[in-house]
């Protein structure tokens, strides 16, 4: 910080003694004549009106106010009369320093009334100027002591602003001398702050550097070529052109002017409201450039001086506002700022004629550029400075509060430690409680599936009970006519046996025939034939209901073995159909392509019990008109086989399909079902690695579609 504070005073010191130095020179010079404006008088004219014309009309030309002559921005000639009583210095010289003036005529009054002109244009090369100067310089045919009548006629494209003065030879020489020393002082600073900036911009690759770097060197582009010189002239090789470049060079340098702040200063993290403002000038100076492209120079510089005006108001309460905010870099920005506010001021007032022209106010503008774009740049180092401090510090306090949340974490551990112990301990009594709720939980849930298979058992004992009834009472009621038939044929066989000899054979047959015809033989015959197939037939039915028994009691087997899905539906009809309250049609719709499925026969036996005898009860309230029906579906896949249960019963509404699957839910009446028939069903689906869905339409019935793999690896 005090390095940077050195810099500063060591460069207001240089300038001072620049000054000084120019001061005291000043001194041993002849005072020169300096022309005010309420010593002339003046009229417009088109550029192409001659000299006699204009001259002609003397009695139109108006007098100037005092001051520095102003005549603003016109696209007409301005032409001024000056008369001096008498000249006061020896060898003068007409100066106009006005470098940006186009075209300059001087006319000079001969003692035999005649003009004698003198014609410089801004197109002159700087060889063949007096003085090597940039500046509008003529020479006065006039001595000491004579009257001097000029004429002078000016034009340009930019303000015409005539600072006019007569100085001697050795004055001009000198002054000019001395611009060239503060152009030269300029162009080092301008060149210094380039090259050292760039290169450091290289080092730390920080937008702001490249923003300042572009700005540096356009300001001494615009600040050059006020001056007269154009570095870029090889590429502005018009008047025109080089006119138009100040106004170009001015717009891009206030634009990254505008772009540096609003980095430098993070206006869009502290004053984002500021940084809306400097978004829309940036772009607003885009629009001088384009009206220079067009040719449109006069309007260009009129909104560029405007837009300049605002953004140099709006970035010095920036900097102020920065300041108040606590940024702390933007403190040297607001010293820079400060500078060049102060310097453009003056440069203005001594245009409007409130401050004198002299050395001072000619190039107060440069000065304070230059101490500007110093203080900017010192001002970035500081920035730098500051962010490395505030590095430090953050550094100290990241390493103090790693220090003091180590602390805490021993701290911390020794609480945390004590309160694993206490917590494993209450998670050990909570195992131990919740080892004894589980063990009664599972014998909770066998004796409840205990409860379902006894109830499920009931429900097939007696189904099997009532079918095997049906054949074995066919049977029984068959044996007591058989055996009475088998009588009758055993008394005939008796009777022919009783046959001793052949005298007695006819006889006997005769008696036999009769008993024939007394019991009906042919009818005997053929109610045996009838009564041993309703036998037959019994029999075959008990040993069908035995075979299907066999097949659906397969319900502990712990190995997984191939089946066909066809027999196990079949065998679980007949068992569930023997036990059902109402008749119920069953239409089977079997693929005959279907293979056989690795799985647990008999837990899919069970699967299919349990809804086929949830659909049989669904389908007991169905209205007269609505037969109860069971359609039974299977279906080849690629990988899998579906099974598709539908009936045509009241429906299952979508809550409760939600809840089906639920253990202990359940529909019925209390005392009527355990509620676990379908989580079982859902459990053994599960296990075979398959899925089970439920479609249902209230009130078109109920499908169950059951899909399973082929293979259960």
């Amino acid at each position: 910080m005090l390095r940077v504070k050195k810099h500063i005073v060591l460069l207001l010191l240089f300038w001072f003694g620049i000054f000084h130095t120019m001061a005291q020179n000043n001194l041993d010079l002849l005072k020169p004549t300096i022309i005010d404006g309420s010593d002339l008088v003046y009229c417009f004219s088109s550029r192409e009106a001659s000299f006699d014309s204009v001259y002609s009309l003397q009695d139109q030309f108006q007098v100037g106010r005092k001051g520095v002559s102003n005549f603003g921005m016109t696209e007409k000639a301005v032409w001024i009369k000056i008369v001096l009583p008498k000249i006061s210095i020896d060898d003068p010289y007409l100066i106009i320093n006005n470098p940006l003036l186009d075209k300059v005529i001087l006319y000079q009054q001969l003692p035999d009334g005649a003009f004698d002109s003198s014609i410089a244009t801004q197109e002159t090369p700087l060889d063949f100027r007096r003085f090597n100067s940039s500046k509008y310089i003529f020479k006065l045919n006039n001595k000491i002591g004579e009257k001097a009548t000029l004429v002078i006629r000016i034009s340009g494209l930019e303000q015409l602003i005539l600072p006019i003065s007569i100085k001697s030879g050795d004055q001009a020489q000198r002054t000019e001398n001395h611009g060239s020393v503060f152009l030269g002082i300029y162009s080092g600073i301008i060149l210094i702050m380039f090259v050292y900036n760039l290169f450091v911009y290289f080092s730390v690759r920080d937008k702001s550097y490249l923003f300042y770097v572009i700005y540096v060197f356009f300001v001494g582009l615009t600040q050059l070529g006020i001056k007269g010189i154009n570095l870029l002239s090889f590429v502005f090789d018009t008047v025109e052109t080089q006119n138009g470049s100040l106004i170009v060079y001015s717009s891009i340098a206030a634009l990254f002017g505008i772009v540096f702040t609003r980095d430098f200063l993070h206006l869009s993290l502290w004053l984002p409201r500021y940084d809306k403002l400097f978004k829309f000038l940036a772009s607003l100076f885009i629009l001088p450039i384009i009206l220079v492209i067009m040719n449109q120079f006069a309007v260009g510089f009129i909104i560029m001086q405007i837009a300049t005006i605002i953004s140099a108001i709006l970035i010095f309460i920036t900097s102020i506002r920065s300041v108040a905010a606590g940024i702390k870099s933007a403190r040297y920005f607001l010293i820079a700022w400060s500078v060049l506010v102060v310097g453009a001021l003056i440069f203005t007032l001594k245009d409007l004629g409130v401050l004198p022209f002299n050395t001072f106010t000619s190039y107060t503008l440069i000065i304070a550029s230059s101490i500007e774009m110093a203080l900017l740049s010192f001002a970035l180092a500081d920035k730098i400075n500051v962010l490395t401090a505030e590095k430090e510090e953050s550094r100290l306090r990241e390493l103090d509060a790693l220090k003091e949340n180590e602390q805490l974490t021993r701290e911390q551990n020794v609480i945390l430690e004590s309160k694993v112990r206490e917590r494993t301990k209450e998670l050990l009594e909570a195992n131990l409680e919740l080892e004894s709720v589980l063990y009664n939980l599972k014998n909770a849930q066998t004796q409840l599936v205990s409860q379902e298979k006894m109830a499920s058992l009931g429900q097939l004992t007696a189904g099997i009970a009532h079918e095997i009834n049906n054949p074995i009472n066919f049977v029984s009621s068959n044996v007591n006519p058989l055996k009475r038939d088998i009588k009758d044929l055993v008394e005939v066989i008796e009777r022919y046996r009783s046959i001793v000899s052949v005298d007695e054979f006819e006889a006997k047959r005769k008696e036999v025939e009769a008993f024939l015809d007394e019991i009906d033989f042919g009818y005997v015959i053929k109610e045996i034939d009838q009564l041993v197939n309703g036998i037959q037939e019994g029999a075959d039915r008990t040993a069908e209901i035995v075979k299907g028994l066999k097949n659906f009691s397969r319900l502990d087997e712990v190995e997984s073995k191939s089946a066909n899905l066809h027999e196990g539906i079949d065998s679980t009809l007949l068992i569930i159909l023997s036990g059902s309250k109402v008749k119920v049609e069953i239409v089977k719709d079997y693929d005959e392509n279907i293979t056989e499925i690795e799985c647990f026969p008999g837990k899919l036996n069970q699967v299919f019990s349990n809804i086929l005898s949830n659909g049989f009860q669904a389908m007991e309230n169905n209205p007269p008109e609505n037969r109860p029906s069971m359609k039974i579906t299977t279906k080849q896949m690629t990988e899998h086989v579906s099974v598709s249960f539908k009936d045509n019963g009241p429906g299952i509404p979508v809550k409760t399909i939600e809840k089906i699957y639920e253990p202990f839910f359940t529909t019925k009446e209390v005392g009527e079902g355990t509620g676990l028939g379908l989580s079982i069903v859902f459990s053994i689906i599960e296990a075979h690695k398959g899925k089970i869905e439920v479609n249902s339409e209230p009130p078109n019935g109920t499908e169950f579609l059951i899909t399973l793999p082929k293979s259960m690896n």
